[in-house]
């Protein structure tokens, strides 16, 4: 009976919300040690996290602009220095011209959080450096605050399988799955919360972008075709492309003159022979 009216309560409580649940499962863990979860050490309350973090946490990004002739030689040597501190590269991605040399390249890296000023150092030496920043994010009370939700839902969904094995009436059966469905799918959420923050205070990223040198051209000065000389030479120049332009034309009418002279000529000199031959003799009447 004692057992019955244990479970009717627990069940009452679990009908006002998964964080009032969380809540009153936390403050009954102060009376009584928890059975052993699945994650956690027998007896283990749910603020026992925040004496295990004791490092800050930080999250570190980067980004680092250069110029420079031979971007493969950079992109090699980036690899090389990120991969001796305990870095990856994360992504790349290369563009080259019509040659197939490189033209520009972004490189994303990871390395660990000790390491990101003397790599973020390292990696500015590789070209000329155009434009570098970073941020720093601290998410210490946010790993420490996921960490204890973590542990209270898992308490909590712990204690709900140890009541359901017991119930045998078949609605506190279904109250109690429907609990921990509710409760297990708010636990896969906070633990990728915590799987990302880890990740991301554990190993930093830095971002690469390596170009070639552009080649600056000077501008071009206003008055450099001003005076005497640059007009002579201007309307010199315009005469010698008139006649250059009236060559062309003469050079391409002369195939056609020759061929109008050859059939033209014999035709008229055969037209004028038959004028004359048509044409009556002085006094005669026609």
């Amino acid at each position: 009976m004692g057992a019955l009216v244990a479970v009717l309560g627990l069940t009452a409580c679990t009908g006002s919300g998964g964080g009032s649940n969380a809540s009153s499962d936390s403050a009954s863990t102060q009376d009584r040690a928890a059975p052993e979860p699945a994650t956690a050490p027998e007896g283990r309350a749910a603020g026992a996290n925040r004496t295990a973090v004791r490092t800050q946490s930080v999250i570190k990004t980067g980004e680092i602009y250069l110029t420079s002739k031979d971007i493969e030689t950079v992109r090699g040597e980036a690899a090389r220095l990120v991969a001796a501190v305990g870095g990856t590269v994360d992504r790349e991605q290369t563009a080259n011209d019509r040659a197939g040399r490189a033209q520009e390249s972004t490189m994303v890296v990871r390395v660990p959080v000790s390491s990101f000023d003397t790599t973020k150092r390292a990696l500015q030496k590789l070209g000329r450096l155009q434009h570098a920043d970073d941020q720093k994010k601290d998410v210490t009370t946010q790993v420490i605050d996921v960490g204890e939700r973590v542990q209270t839902l898992q308490n909590s969904i712990d204690r709900l399988q140890r009541f359901q094995r017991q119930a045998q009436d078949v609605d506190d059966l279904l109250r109690f799955e429907n609990d921990l469905t509710q409760r297990q799918s708010e636990l896969q959420s906070l633990k990728a919360q915590q799987a990302y923050l880890l990740d991301q205070s554990a190993m930093s990223t830095l971002t690469l972008h390596v170009t070639r040198p552009e080649t600056v051209v000077p501008p071009r000065d206003a008055l450099a075709d001003a005076g005497f000389l640059a007009g002579l030479r201007s309307g010199w120049n315009a005469l010698v492309d008139v006649v250059v332009v009236g060559l062309t034309v003469l050079g391409a009418l002369v195939p056609f003159l020759v061929a109008g002279a050859l059939v033209g000529l014999p035709a008229w000199l055969v037209l004028r022979t038959v004028l004359r031959r048509r044409k009556p003799a002085p006094g005669t009447t026609v």
